[in-house]
């Protein structure tokens, strides 16, 4: 039988037998109150509180253990040790995951074992298993991706990496709240999820979706732990998220290829965005990718490509394809235009401004100055000189506001092509 030393690990640590007892003794003296409460039996209350601690444990205590589970291999200085290990990325990937949490859902399956005595006849339980396991799981890997995503940058403080997974449990739970109330097929809640013109069930669409979700944050927990223990790949992951999300999206807007077409440049475009401030930016990448490309070494160029440089290739033709079939269209009362060539210049200039105060002295402040730079470019400038009546002035900062497509491409092109001169100058300077 094949055993995950990594899994193993985690397991002994989380789970000592004092750590077994004394939940087992608070949750039993907890559910015991409830049965008190509730007339010596499972009801409402028994329900109510069984449900709410499952939530409670498996989103925010699981996401602290999984995001502590590699947190603390950086903080203790022990992540050098395991990478020296035989572990493989996907062995160290669920072991991390599983093993961290495994205390985590022990209580967890307390709790649902008292929620199953309490819930009533209409409570569909196969459906809400899928959903509370699932669930659970995909917020645990997604906190683990966090993470992964924050030692990377040289994070390594649990608080300020943990209020984004706060904030997401936030807005999951009230959506898992209801989850109590689902019923069969056949009742009168029952309703069709339209997707590229054909008709599922919404239930089992949104399980898919859930699904889905989970896949996808293990694969780039797998991809994530494969590049930390310096096993190059080519982005062909990338590539298969890149085209699920735009099919997946896609099927959601009701306008054929225009809307395959929009959520395409939308998924791109924020990728592009996300995978220029994941990567770590580093000017030596960039030299080794242009010395496999003058050796005609397409494997090692592959592997070195940046993310981001894909996501913004591959929004281009979604790009041309918007601006040679749109209406011309006014966003609110802003006199914000859809101009899709304009906004992905932008997008070029905004990650040329991040990459150029990344090769600076420091790189750590990289991202807070590239959140204020785009406070000025999009709000702070184009709003004074818009109050001032310079329109014209206004639009030159934010080429969404000109009345022709022309200028905003002229306007954005300039814009991009000052600041791309720029981190070209700082990279020759660093290498």
């Amino acid at each position: 039988m094949t055993t995950n030393p990594e899994f193993e690990r985690q397991l002994l640590l989380e789970c000592p037998p004092a750590r077994l007892s004394s939940a087992t003794a608070v949750l039993g003296t907890v559910f015991a109150f409830c049965y008190f409460l509730d007339d010596y039996r499972f009801g409402s209350i028994s329900s109510a509180a069984a449900l709410g601690l499952f939530w409670l444990i498996t989103l925010l205590w699981g996401a602290r253990q999984s995001l502590d589970s590699i947190v603390d291999e950086y903080r203790d200085r022990t992540w050098d040790t395991q990478r020296l290990s035989a572990l493989g990325p996907w062995q160290m990937a669920w072991g991390k995951l599983l093993g961290s949490t495994s205390m985590v859902w022990y209580c967890a399956g307390f709790c649902l074992l008292v929620y199953t005595l309490s819930a009533g006849q209409s409570t569909d339980l196969p459906r809400f298993y899928f959903y509370a396991i699932v669930g659970g799981l995909l917020v645990q890997s997604a906190a683990l991706l966090l993470g992964l995503l924050a030692v990377g940058r040289g994070q390594t403080k649990t608080g300020s990496i943990l209020l984004p997974a706060l904030i997401g449990f936030a807005v999951v739970a009230p959506q898992l709240g209801d989850l109590s109330e689902i019923s069969g097929l056949g009742s009168a809640g029952f309703r069709w999820q339209p997707w590229h013109g054909w008709q599922f069930a919404q239930q089992d669409f949104h399980q898919f979706s859930l699904f889905c979700a989970v896949f996808w944050c293990m694969v780039a927990n797998y991809r994530l732990l494969a590049q930390a223990l310096g096993l190059r790949k080519p982005p062909t992951a990338w590539l298969g998220f890149i085209v699920f999300l735009v099919v997946y999206l896609g099927g959601l807007i009701p306008s054929g290829n225009f809307g395959l077409a929009m959520a395409g440049f939308g998924v791109c475009g924020g990728l592009t965005y996300l995978s220029v401030v994941a990567e770590p930016q580093q000017p030596m990448q960039i030299k080794r990718l242009l010395e496999y490309y003058r050796q005609r070494n397409w494997r090692r160029v592959m592997e070195e490509f940046p993310l981001s440089w894909l996501s913004f290739a591959l929004a281009l033709p979604f790009a041309l394809y918007l601006s040679a079939n749109r209406a011309h269209i006014a966003w609110f009362e802003l006199s914000l235009h859809s101009y899709p060539l304009a906004a992905l210049l932008l997008i070029l200039r905004d990650c040329a401004i991040y990459v150029y105060l990344c090769y600076g002295k420091n790189p750590q402040r990289a991202f807070n100055l590239s959140l204020l730079a785009a406070v000025l470019l999009y709000g702070v400038l184009p709003g004074l000189f818009s109050a001032l009546g310079m329109s014209g002035l206004s639009a030159l900062f934010f080429p969404l506001c000109a009345d022709s497509a022309l200028a905003a491409l002229l306007y954005a092109a300039m814009q991009s092509a000052l600041v791309l001169r720029l981190a070209y100058q700082r990279w020759r300077q660093t290498v």
